[in-house]
């Protein structure tokens, strides 16, 4: 039997799935990122009404970055205490911007 069976709290790393998470987030803010440019490159070509959404997914986009950045750390620091670092909120909240620039996409389509 080896180590890792016999103990296996030893053998969880709590920074590889922080990390996993982070890089999870920055390809959530990188979606956003080329929606938010599709959006206003469609809204520089005539459809100014897509603009907004555009805008409002680049700074969604820099929040969302910003905020893995914050959350990367803290999630290591809880885990390191050896509590769980559950956040509810942030994906309520990150949920209903993917769903409302979801829609704005399917606007975007449906109007062009």
């Amino acid at each position: 039997m080896t180590d890792a069976a016999r103990h296996p709290a030893e053998a969880l790393d709590p920074g590889m799935q922080s990390e996993r998470t982070y890089l999870a987030w920055q390809r959530t803010g990188l979606g956003f990122a080329a929606n938010g440019a599709l959006l206003v490159h469609a809204a520089l070509d005539g459809r100014t009404a897509l603009v907004v959404p555009g805008l409002v997914a680049l700074v969604v986009t820099a929040l969302l970055v910003g905020r893995a950045q914050v959350r990367y750390r803290s999630t290591v620091a809880v885990a390191r205490l050896g509590r769980s670092p559950a956040d509810h909120r942030t994906l309520a909240v990150t949920a209903a911007l993917t769903t409302a620039l979801c829609l704005a996409g399917l606007v975007a389509i449906l109007l062009g």
